[in-house]
């Protein structure tokens, strides 16, 4: 696939060959590697409501424009439409407030994200990260989290099926491959490409008791909890930690 239209950030950075003797895992990012929704609908929404955005207009302005791609220009630039901000002093204000807030993003990487991606590593396998949404955005997140320099490959990627794509150009170099994910969608159709890939389908949404879902923000697990409707055509391994992952 072209690196245009995939949104390919190459990153092999060891120089290491990529051949039918090495192992790969495929891994997403959001509600896999990264508690997005804490991040997202949580934390960044309440650095919003203190600046003044009622939650009726925040909720609006996003449904405007994430089938475009997310991104916090994006978002900005709709709340001005809709003069939910007003001036270019207070969204230069916000920008700055938000920049400081949430320039360190390793606290919404899932607590045993570290030691799975550094033992996978020293067991040699490559990590390719496949990433959908919008470019800069999700490079923002995954750069921000600190998790780069362990990756051979990312891969940025707003087209439906570009993770499944990508199995095509993968699948034929290596000896084993893995996919982790919580898009049952996206596993069937890279495994529908790829019969031999290892799929692992994971669910960080917490089960909770009817009197702690009362007790906990509505908004915890708003996107993650969404891909527990979408059945799964096709088997995978499931899993709700990168622990019960075995390689």
């Amino acid at each position: 696939m072209q690196a245009s239209a995939s949104e390919m950030e190459d990153k092999r950075r060891e120089g290491r060959p990529a051949d039918r003797e090495r192992c790969g895992i495929l891994l997403d990012f959001d509600h896999t590697l990264f508690d997005t929704d804490r991040f997202f609908w949580v934390d960044l929404k309440s650095a919003f409501t203190r600046f003044g955005i009622p939650d009726d207009a925040w909720e609006s302005s996003y449904d405007a424009i994430w089938r475009s791609g997310y991104s916090l220009v994006k978002h900005f630039d709709e709340l001005a439409r809709v003069s939910a901000i007003r001036g270019p002093d207070l969204r230069k204000t916000m920008l700055a407030a938000f920049d400081a807030d949430f320039s360190d993003l390793r606290p919404y990487l899932f607590p045993d994200v570290p030691g799975f991606l550094k033992a996978a590593r020293d067991r040699g396998f490559d990590l390719i990260l496949l990433s959908f949404g919008d470019t800069a955005w999700q490079s923002y997140k995954v750069q921000a989290s600190g998790i780069t320099p362990l990756f051979q490959r990312i891969v940025y990627t707003a087209k439906p099926h570009g993770k499944a794509e990508m199995v095509d150009e993968i699948g034929s170099r290596y000896r084993a491959l893995y996919a982790i994910d919580n898009n049952p969608a996206d596993l069937d159709a890279m495994k529908a490409r790829n019969s031999d890939l290892q799929t692992h389908l994971i669910c960080r949404v917490e089960t909770l008791s009817p009197e702690e879902s009362d007790r906990k923000d509505p908004d915890r697990f708003r996107e993650a909890a969404r891909y527990l409707t979408i059945p799964a055509r096709l088997p995978h391994h499931r899993c709700r930690s990168l622990d019960e992952v075995s390689l």
